[in-house]
């Protein structure tokens, strides 16, 4: 499995990106070896069997199986130990929109999921390492599944997730539209047919949801996706510009590296040595 499998979730303007990392699902059985690290998302370990010690920000703390502990962006942490039948599942979350803990500035927070849990976990590792029919589809479902248990236990209530309004809806066709023309030579005129709104409207949309016009919201979708294949794909760059529509690799470069404020090789680089 050479790149991370991402789910999209939602609860009413709580929308998440779920990403399973390829290399922790190959090594989160009796091996955790990973150096003092911060990420940039919420990174999610829960114990599947076996107890584990993880340091956050200096505090040490203990978790059995069934146990999970929930790191906000830009905590540093490290495995401590843990026991010869340790296993774990992990999943990394990017609040899209909304917000998982109410106090962010946390180091992290510990939970006790319910043992109907483990079989969800067990599940979910199955259906990675043996995918079936409708795989997309199972694993939305099984991460959907979980990520409804985290929120109960961090508290969210279904006030905290309300019903989107008709402008999150045009938010999903927004970002569909841009996710699936990565490649493509997309207009503003485009979009604005999909949404049956006029130049202007779009403009003063984008600029109210995202704060950018079309062209600065196509080149920020590329280039995170980009960023995304350097450091989870070991595709060359030359490849990776194709992917996101460009066919010049100094091109690709320049927008890459004025956006990320470091070059493609660089960055890749970067993750490498930042990555559990």
């Amino acid at each position: 499995m050479s790149r991370k499998e991402i789910i999209q979730t939602s609860f009413g303007n709580i929308r998440l990106e779920l990403f399973v990392p390829a290399r922790a699902l190959l090594t989160s059985g009796h091996i955790w070896r990973v150096g003092r690290h911060r990420n940039a998302d919420y990174e999610l370990h829960i114990v599947r069997r076996g107890t584990c010690r993880v340091d956050v920000e200096g505090t040490v703390y203990t978790l059995h199986a069934g146990q999970g502990i929930l790191i906000p962006p830009d905590r540093f942490h490290t495995p401590v130990d843990y026991s010869p039948d340790f296993l774990r599942m992990v999943v990394d979350l990017f609040p899209v929109s909304g917000r998982l803990l109410p106090d962010p500035s946390v180091p992290c927070v510990v939970l006790d999921f319910p043992s109907s849990t483990l079989p969800l976990l067990e599940e979910l590792m199955d259906e990675f390492a043996n995918p079936g029919p409708f795989h997309q589809k199972m694993l939305y479902f099984l991460l959907s599944h979980l990520t409804l248990r985290l929120l109960r236990l961090l508290g969210v209530t279904d006030a905290d997730a309300v019903t989107p309004s008709n402008s999150d809806l045009r938010v999903d066709v927004i970002d569909s539209f841009f996710a699936n023309s990565l490649r493509e030579n997309v207009t503003k005129d485009d979009l604005c047919a999909r949404l049956h709104l006029s130049p202007r409207q779009l403009h003063r949309f984008l600029q109210k949801r995202y704060g950018m016009n079309f062209r600065e919201k196509l080149v920020s979708t590329r280039m995170t996706h980009a960023g995304w294949l350097l450091r989870n794909t070991d595709l060359p760059i030359q490849q990776v510009a194709l992917q996101v529509g460009y066919t010049s690799v100094p091109s690709f470069s320049r927008s890459f590296t004025q956006f990320h404020s470091l070059p493609p090789k660089q960055f890749r680089q970067q993750g490498k040595a930042d990555t559990p």
